[in-house]
């Protein structure tokens, strides 16, 4: 299974957030939507940064800032540090990435264009669902219910 696949399955909805917002405007998007991650925009549209949980932890609450005080733009991941995955990245690649890098969402790209998030709770679902299948034809077999 590819990238692409898993957004074709879970949707490519992505939530932004603009580069200027204050830090407390970020954790309360993050806080209603129930997510841990933000695609940071600048005023033209263009993704200049990522915005995780760990982000507004270590560089604004450890640091005892205010996050209402504290812009989004000065504690984001910036695109250039962005670990990236591409829409025909099979699963295994993307788990690898996200274990290797200790990373729990991905960006997912086709050539310069943001099509969708993935995060380890969609690759964990994803597998579960392969070996779930993969039990169910075992069992079948085994108890002699199986095509041909």
């Amino acid at each position: 299974m590819k990238a692409k696949d898993i957004l074709a399955t879970k949707g490519t909805s992505v939530i932004t957030i603009p580069e200027e917002s204050d830090v407390q405007q970020a954790v309360e998007e993050l806080t209603s939507r129930k997510i841990g991650f933000l695609i940071v925009m600048n005023a033209g549209g263009d993704v200049t940064g990522v915005l995780s949980e760990r982000d507004v932890i270590n560089k604004c609450v450890s640091a005892r800032k205010d996050p209402a005080a504290c812009r989004v733009k000065e504690i984001m991941t910036p695109r250039e540090r962005i670990v990236l995955g591409f829409e025909e990245d099979d699963i295994q690649s993307i788990m690898n990435t996200m274990t290797e890098r200790k990373i729990r969402h991905l960006p997912i790209f086709r050539e310069n264009a943001l099509t969708g998030i993935i995060s380890i709770g969609d690759v964990v679902k994803v597998l579960l669902e392969s070996k779930d299948k993969e039990i169910q034809a075992l069992s079948a077999y085994v108890q002699g219910n199986y095509p041909g």
